[in-house]
């Protein structure tokens, strides 16, 4: 618990109240990251594929979507070319997330929109950080 409220206040600040997405197949990996980001003063959902992420993104504007490139029957990839096409969701900052740790994949991501990519398994010190980052400037 105190570890909790000792993260610095510019941490704190930079992630509290902002709407995160998380897509992720995998419960366990979605548990951890809409629980890591809860934990940051973030309101995090959780959609299981592609397609409930996009039924999700039409009632919850999310300023960012955390999503593993490997999903069910669509891909990270094509959903975060989706995204980036979609008025609604063209400004919400992607973050992908996948088991293969390879440069090349990480390159397709950002090709797609993504603005980091993030090998699994995620580091929770780190990943509200990057993520802080990357919402810099954000309204």
């Amino acid at each position: 618990m105190l570890a909790d409220r000792a993260r610095s206040f510019g941490e704190t600040q930079a992630l509290e109240d902002v709407r995160v997405l998380v897509v992720d197949s995998d419960t366990q990996s979605a548990r951890m990251l809409s629980a890591v980001l809860e934990r940051e003063g973030s309101e995090a959902r959780v959609a299981r594929s592609a397609e409930d992420a996009l039924a999700e993104l039409r009632t919850f504007a999310a300023h960012a979507v955390v999503l593993d490139l490997v999903l069910p029957r669509m891909s990270g990839l094509l959903l975060a070319r989706r995204l980036k096409q979609t008025t609604a969701t063209r400004g919400a900052v992607l973050i992908a997330v996948s088991p293969i740790d390879s440069p090349f994949t990480a390159q397709l991501a950002r090709t797609a929109g993504c603005a980091a990519y993030l090998s699994k398994p995620i580091d929770v010190e780190a990943f509200p950080k990057i993520l802080a980052e990357h919402l810099k400037g954000r309204p």
